[in-house]
């Protein structure tokens, strides 16, 4: 289906777009008339305080949770159309989560290969061969007969971005993928996402990561109270925002990295001693 779709719609067609979505949880209005656009390769990068509705916004997009009205479209086709069949748009829109939701009881190549195998039916030995090259992908090939547990939380995520890339998605959706490690383990990560960025992958990111942003993001959009406040350039937002919450956020987020830098050279110093 999406291979056809591809075909069919010429390559200037967004690859994602949204009209007028709107998402509530019970009174929570969480996405309010959101209108945007994911151009194919893009890497746009959305920024903002939590409880903004960055998270929700790719969920929408990955049809996790359902629209209360608007519309979202993925290669020119409406995915929130009555009997869209959801499990095909879902191989073709890859989402990673902070979480990394491999399987405990399975070793990285098979949790790789699960899925793979079940909905595309793809034989065991083209599924390991695929697995085994993503691996290597995402620098590790080594650890293709490794459980979960014997794997540090960077490469747990490494394992679950390339287990989204087993199913050949068109787009890539990462939801705050480095929010829940160790600040040492954060640079690995980011490096999967440069070089997929690099390789012309239609990426939406949601990060707190600004210095990610500001040198692999093509357009930043911050948003607030379900809103899109402010969109552009990467050195337009973050250097010069037009918007006072822009700025009103950013300034919080600075001095957040400020007191965390400081804390980190305070206890290293202490362990020395």
């Amino acid at each position: 289906m999406a291979e056809a779709l591809a075909a069919t719609h010429p390559s200037t067609e967004p690859v994602v777009r949204l009209e007028h979505v709107r998402k509530s949880f019970g009174d929570n209005l969480v996405l309010q008339e959101i209108d945007l656009e994911v151009a194919s390769r893009e890497v746009l990068v959305v920024i903002g305080p939590s409880g903004s509705g960055k998270s929700t916004l790719l969920r929408c997009v990955n049809l996790l949770e359902p629209i209360d009205s608007g519309r979202i479209f993925f290669e020119g086709t409406e995915i929130t159309a009555k009997g869209v069949r959801l499990p095909e748009i879902r191989q073709q829109i890859g989402i990673v989560f902070q979480s990394f939701n491999l399987f405990p009881h399975l070793r990285a190549i098979d949790n790789l290969t699960l899925a793979a195998r079940r909905i595309k039916k793809i034989d065991r030995k083209e599924a390991e061969a695929r697995a085994h090259e993503l691996l290597e992908r995402v620098g590790l090939a080594e650890k293709a007969r490794s459980y979960p547990h014997q794997l540090s939380g960077g490469q747990q995520q490494r394992v679950a971005i390339a287990r989204a890339l087993m199913m050949r998605p068109h787009v890539m959706l990462f939801d705050e993928v480095t929010s829940a490690l160790d600040p040492e383990l954060v640079g690995e990560v980011l490096v999967v996402m440069r070089d997929l960025a690099r390789d012309g992958m239609t990426m939406l990111v949601v990060t707190h990561e600004m210095q990610f942003a500001r040198e692999v993001g093509d357009r930043v959009i911050f948003m607030d109270d379900g809103l899109i406040v402010e969109q552009g350039k990467p050195t337009d937002v973050l250097d010069r925002p037009k918007e006072e919450r822009t700025q009103r956020f950013l300034r919080r987020t600075l001095q957040l990295a400020d007191s965390l830098e400081e804390l980190t050279i305070e206890g290293r110093q202490g362990g020395v001693g």
